[in-house]
């Protein structure tokens, strides 16, 4: 289980423009979206690049001219394995500005009520040391706060306005997982 196609659709990139873009077959392309192949190292670099300068170029027709640095997304998070510090901070860049003051945010959830959020990039570092993991062996992780016992709370990334959220992470991430609503 990949992202290949979750960022495919978050940047409107298709199979045959990353086939092109990397000089190989569009059969190979599928083959990684359909995970039976996986791509090199050099291959995995090239997709990021793709997907990074693209998100990078969204954030900046949305929010501003003015970009100082250009962030990149990690092999974690093409691989649905987990979202380091520079993900979030590509994630919020690229969509926020399109969301109209919305911000993107981690909810976590304890039996189904919105116990906490966390929105802002230090907070992010904070809360997982600039990790969270979204899966293991192919299974969804849950969010476990060693500070209160190991309490497990099921997680989300979330679309926040106000007090108001809308469950993103089907949009964002490749899961299995019920949509969690107000």
């Amino acid at each position: 289980m990949n992202n290949l196609e979750k960022l495919q659709q978050l940047t409107g990139i298709t199979a045959e423009e990353i086939s092109d873009a990397l000089d190989v077959d569009l059969s190979l392309v599928l083959s990684w979206q359909n995970d039976e192949e996986m791509p090199t190292v050099a291959e995995f670099e090239a997709l990021v690049g793709i997907f990074s300068s693209q998100l990078d170029a969204q954030g900046i027709e949305q929010q501003s001219k003015q970009h100082p640095i250009h962030i990149r997304l990690s092999l974690d998070y093409l691989m649905n394995i987990g979202l380091t510090t520079s993900d979030w901070i590509t994630l919020k860049w690229a969509f926020e500005g399109q969301w109209h003051g919305d911000k993107l945010a981690v909810g976590f959830f304890d039996q189904g009520k919105l116990v906490r959020t966390v929105e802002s990039n230090n907070a992010f570092v904070e809360a997982f040391a600039g990790y969270l993991i979204l899966q293991t062996e192919g299974e969804f992780e849950p969010y476990i706060d060693e500070f209160d016992d190991d309490k497990e709370y099921d997680w989300r990334l979330l679309r926040v306005s106000g007090d108001q959220f809308k469950d993103v992470t089907q949009s964002l991430i490749t899961t299995h997982l019920p949509e969690i609503m107000l």
